[in-house]
């Protein structure tokens, strides 16, 4: 009979130790802008791999949901979302800081504009509703090059960005260099040029609440001795192209 009781205290004790483990680890809801080879439409990419690499040993249990960067924001101020990115490192608009809080952290990424006839590089000439960006991304370009947010069109995906632009339906498109250069080599769309707009740190950012401050000094720790070459590199690389050319079809 003390051997039964025994044996029934000790299960008990493992399974409140297993309940409190269960209980302590903490999900977090991440939106995040597809962002190819970085975060991918399917759920996979270079991110995902950092992020489940760094909270290997932690609390932290990331849930992804792919979205647009519009919504992103509009959950993450509505506090349905934990994390969210890509953001342009202290670069938002003000009243996303009214709300969110970014990371210590940030990858720096180029962003192109992308025509298939040079001519329309010229972005003052374009007329209203020519500069193809994805949602969420105008009221930022707008600021950053200057010209009214009515030159924009913002469209879900990036996809349908290159497709809008190969059957002339925007003179431009105007987003990160990796991202887009990929999705044009997936379409196979060829005579495609592209020019430098700048560099655009990318980062993260989380609630701008005690608990969203919290999760971000734990993240921040997680990053602070992570090697963007060591995650990133191939992305990296598309840094040393040249400022200007045509987007090469493989």
């Amino acid at each position: 009979m003390y051997k039964l009781a025994h044996l029934f205290s000790v299960t008990v004790i493992y399974v409140f130790i297993a309940a409190s483990e269960l209980s302590y680890a903490e999900e977090i809801d991440v939106g995040f802008e597809p962002f190819p080879p970085i975060i991918n439409e399917d759920g996979s990419g270079l991110m995902f791999d950092m992020l489940n690499t760094l909270s290997v040993g932690t609390n932290l249990h990331f849930k992804f949901h792919i979205m647009t960067y519009a919504r992103a924001k509009k959950d993450l101020a509505n506090k349905r979302l934990k994390l969210i990115g890509m953001t342009p490192y202290q670069l938002e608009t003000q009243d996303f800081y009214q709300y969110g809080a970014e990371l210590n952290w940030h990858i720096d990424t180029h962003v192109d504009f992308f025509s298939l006839h040079k001519d329309y590089f010229n972005i003052a000439q374009l007329p209203d509703r020519s500069i193809g960006t994805l949602v969420g991304n105008a009221a930022f370009f707008s600021a950053v090059i200057n010209v009214p947010v009515n030159k924009f069109v913002e469209v879900s995906s990036l996809k349908q960005l290159v497709r809008m632009l190969a059957f002339g339906r925007l003179k431009v498109i105007l987003f990160e260099r990796v991202s887009t250069m990929s999705t044009i080599k997936a379409q196979q769309i060829e005579n495609i040029y592209y020019k430098k707009m700048g560099m655009v740190p990318a980062s993260l950012a989380v609630s701008n609440t005690k608990e969203g401050l919290m999760l971000k000094a734990q993240l921040d720790n997680l990053l602070a001795n992570a090697e963007n070459k060591e995650f990133f590199s191939g992305f990296i690389n598309y840094a040393a192209m040249s400022d200007s050319g045509k987007v090469i079809i493989e």
